[in-house]
């Protein structure tokens, strides 16, 4: 066995087998034995690596992958047919190995070992080995090995796993020179394998590590093959021009867009012809007609070659182009296919045609130089009487100088967008649903299933309030007409911390102890948790008062005079209020809709909370906070009055608590964070409100019932809706631990950050105010146009419906992005929406002021010129003069 060892140790295969080949059952099972008993660091190397510098530790690894394929192919040596396979598998200290498998996936010794035992007993079961590795997507056979065994006739060819093993680039085991001298050597390999690429999606888009010319890179194998078709017609291999039309046609693939780009790169790597283009101008055509922006883009780009060549497709041009009009983001394409167009209807055979309705398509491009080429093909094209009916659905769309070119005035711009505003005054004027509270047993458990599915805070709180009113109609078996209800609850992992939280109150009331149950707190909602802890004091005193906080209106509001009832309730029976419980309900309490009967219900409160509800609803205007209901006068005056000074609260423990003596108002500044690879713009929030891992700074923390502190940590998704349902009068500070520190290139949190919460605000029309407005704005330029779209849509009700003044918000914007925290062409995105209400557009124009009375004429951001064109076109839009040293700055450039 010594002899083995050692013939492993000095990668000597050719020994190996001589000794393997000629070893009966018996001993072959005492070998298998024996090679899975050694160590390779310790029995065969006896060297430890952390002792060795570069190179010396590369060499010694390089070394020690020999060794271990050597390893793997002695203990193959030991097997004879498809059985013995699982013989030689073992527990390779923490993991299950299987050698054959390892050495077809890292033949690190060559294919040579394995061709030649495989000749002394021949592989009848490769087939099953093949075929069991197509279901790995991160392994699988090596292409050598495989297109070995394929050339033996020991598996058969299949194209589609044949191509993917090897157009797959594991880290650090390809090499570009040797890949390219192994496909010239296997000619057959590159016509059957290699050039079949273009039929299959596979792996290309990975990133991986390999040695390409100019060492070890990581890339995109993208570009490993193609430094390999560089490196093949270098040393004279010519592709057969097939693979243009196989390229082409390949671009109708319903593949991801950069694999698509890629086959685009290989056309021009492969130097295509103005005259392959025009044979294959059917399939380019055809690409005017996808969603992919880059395909027009590159269709567009060829046809603008071959447009005057003999046999271009003049009609089908005339008829596919038209597609393309109304599409977004491709101004230079459109441009392009107007200039062709142009040509080819000053020709006399189209002199009759008219294609006006389709040129009226490009009045809804919002790109100024589209819409004026547009206007005079339109112009050329159309009759008189016809083009007024064209152009007026587009109108509201359409530029100064568009409307010029067609001979019509300036729409005169309304006062308001009727649709959205009668929308909204409808939503104002409905009367909120009540909410219904489980009266029975049957609808209390129909009220956990749908907390189950929801999650919604209105669902937990409904379910408590029913459980806390029925606590003397339980049945004696609840506990097993609850049990379909707790299996769904514990056997679930919940990413959300109230689920388990829930899940726990479950196994306390029906009294399991044998389950798992979560031991950490919530710091994002920490009064789920405590609510629940209530609800096991009221079952365990056998106590029905009604919680404060639970809603009695949809979606999550409490009327006033609900409130003071309860509060009425806890004094007759002369029991403790829950202060959280109390601050929630504030919170959520509809005060504007006080009357008079319950201001004198208020007056009649006696507890230490009396003094801060009466000022809340009205019966009083004196602030006198007291220490111990210190954090409830916080909530009521700042919600009751949102932009008042409260110099009440200079001399009492809150004076430097956010939004307590002053309304909520943070600083940010945008900080530059460049490398090799890349620059990011951060946003830097005052005290690092927003928990950025950027700023060293710790966040300050503030005691948990001062709500409007925004004392909580951030939380995920449905939990997020839960977490702002408990401070929607005052939601400022909440949203703006919200606010990614980038507006680009986030992971998936922040782009949810940008979107849940956001969501809920617009659904609610909840009104936000001071530094609030700069979550707005980081949505309004965020990376996700969902979450732009929802901004703006957001500030269109502010300004029509709420009648806000928004020049805090448009300040907001210039400063962004003046200091480059976003791209400009996100905010001209918002400028381009069809809007006609003049509110919008005056505020666009201040957004546009503030924003070139911020830059800095030495270091503009990219399209500063956009927001100079745009700026003079919504001035002249308003009849407003335009500042020239707004616009001096940019010209300077």
């Amino acid at each position: 066995m010594n002899k083995l060892k050692q013939y492993i140790k000095d990668k000597n295969w050719v020994e190996v087998l001589n000794h393997c080949k000629v070893l009966n059952p018996d001993e072959r099972a005492a070998t298998i034995a024996y090679l899975h008993s050694l160590d390779i660091d310790d029995d065969i190397l006896a060297r430890e690596d952390g002792r060795l510098e570069a190179p010396s530790r590369l060499d010694f690894y390089e070394n020690r992958k020999k060794v271990n394929a050597t390893l793997n192919f002695a203990l193959i040596a030991c097997t004879r047919q498809f059985e013995d396979i699982a013989k030689i598998k073992y527990l390779n200290r923490t993991w299950h190995s299987c050698p054959l498998s390892s050495y077809l996936e890292n033949p690190d010794i060559g294919v040579e070992p394995l061709m030649a035992f495989y000749q002394l007993f021949p592989p009848v079961y490769l087939h099953k080995i093949v075929k069991a590795s197509q279901k790995d997507r991160f392994g699988g056979i090596d292409f050598k090995v495989l297109w070995a065994f394929y050339q033996q006739g020991w598996i058969t060819f299949d194209e589609s796993y044949f191509v993917t093993r090897l157009l797959t680039v594991t880290m650090f085991d390809r090499n570009t020179e040797e890949e390219a001298d192994f496909l010239l050597k296997n000619p057959a390999a590159i016509d059957s394998v290699f050039l079949q690429f273009h039929k299959h999606e596979t792996p290309v888009l990975d990133l991986s590590k390999w040695k390409a010319r100019e060492g070890f890179v990581c890339k995109k194998v993208t570009e490993y093959w193609t430094e390999v078709i560089h490196i093949m017609r270098e040393k004279g291999y010519v592709f057969d021009r097939t693979i243009i039309p196989d390229l082409m046609e390949s671009l109708l693939n319903n593949w991801k867009k950069p694999h698509l780009d890629w086959h685009i790169r290989l056309l021009g790597v492969f130097n295509t012809t103005k005259q392959e283009y025009l044979q294959q101008q059917q399939l380019l055509l055809s690409l005017l007609n996808t969603a992919n922006t880059n395909l027009i883009n590159f269709s567009v780009k060829q046809i603008k070659t071959i447009y005057k060549m003999e046999g271009f497709d003049e009609n089908g041009f005339i008829d596919h182009v038209s597609t393309i009009f109304p599409k977004e983001k491709i101004e230079k394409s459109l441009l392009l296919c107007l200039d062709i167009l142009e040509h080819l209807l000053k020709k006399e055979e189209y002199s009759t045609l008219d294609i006006s309705a389709e040129l009226s398509m490009l009045l809804l491009q919002t790109d100024s130089k589209v819409q004026e080429k547009g206007a005079q093909l339109l112009v050329e094209q159309a009759d008189p009487e016809v083009l007024k009916d064209l152009v007026e659905p587009h109108r509201s769309n359409l530029k100064l100088k568009t409307l010029e070119i067609l001979g019509l005035a300036q729409v005169p711009r309304s006062l308001a967008e009727p649709t959205f505003e009668e929308a909204a005054e409808q939503f104002e004027a409905e009367q909120l649903e009540q909410v219904v509270i489980p009266s029975t047993w049957d609808a209390l458990l129909f009220q956990i299933g749908n907390f189950i599915r929801t999650k919604s805070a209105l669902d937990f709180d409904i379910f408590l309030e029913g459980l806390n009113q029925l606590q003397n109609a339980i049945p004696k078996d609840y506990k097993k007409q609850l049990k379909p209800y707790c299996k769904q609850l514990f056997n679930r992992f919940w990413n959300i911390d109230y689920m388990d939280f829930f899940a726990n109150f479950m196994h306390y009331w029906v009294g399991d102890d044998s389950g798992e149950k979560s031991g950490h707190k919530s710091d994002s909602i920490p009064f789920a948790q405590h609510k629940l802890d209530w609800m096991r004091q009221k079952l365990a005193s056998n106590n029905s008062l009604p919680f404060l906080s639970t809603p009695s209106h949809l979606p999550f509001y409490l009327h006033p005079k609900v409130l003071v009832e309860r509060l009425l309730a806890y004094e007759q029976k002369k029991a403790a209020i829950e202060m959280e419980d109390l601050i929630v309900a504030c919170n959520r309490l509809l005060y504007q809709q006080t009357d008079k009967e319950t201001i004198h219900l208020v007056k009649t409160l006696k507890g230490n909370y009396a003094a801060a509800m009466q000022y809340f609803l009205g019966a009083t205007e004196q602030v006198k906070p007291t220490a111990d209901v210190l954090p409830l006068w916080a909530q009521v005056t700042r919600i009751k009055k949102p932009d008042q000074v409260f110099p009440e609260f200079e001399h009492t423990a809150a004076q430097s608590y956010p939004a307590v003596v002053s309304p909520f108002e943070i600083t940010f500044e945008i900080v530059v964070d460049k490398n090799e690879y890349a620059t990011w713009h951060r946003i830097l929030l005052e005290h690092n409100w927003n928990y950025s891992w950027y700023r060293d700074e710790e966040n300050k923390h503030y005691p948990p019932l001062f709500y409007h502190a925004a004392p909580f940590a951030t939380a995920f998704r449905e939990a997020i809706a839960f977490q702002l349902s408990l401070t929607p009068q005052y939601i400022g500070p909440t949203l703006c631990r919200y606010i990614p520190a980038t507006a680009s290139g986030n992971e998936v949190p922040d782009m949810e950050n940008c979107l849940y919460p956001m969501q809920f605000v617009m659904d609610h029309r909840l009104e936000v105010r001071g530094s609030g407005w700069l979550y707005i704005a980081v949505c309004l330029l965020f990376e996700k146009k969902i979450s732009r779209d929802l901004a703006a849509e957001y500030v269109q009700f502010a300004l029509l419906n709420s009648k806000q003044d928004l020049s805090y918000l448009a300040s907001i914007i210039g400063k962004l992005l003046a200091a480059g925290y976003a791209p400009v062409n996100r905010f001209i995105e918002y400028l381009d929406r069809p809007f006609v209400a003049q509110q919008i557009k005056a505020f666009q124009l201040l957004c546009l002021e503030k924003t070139l009375e911020h830059l800095d004429g030495e270091r503009l951001p990219v399209n500063s010129k956009k927001l100079v064109a745009y700026y003079v076109e919504v001035s002249a839009q308003l009849n407003k003069d335009v500042n020239q040293g707004f616009l001096s700055k940019v010209k300077r450039k």
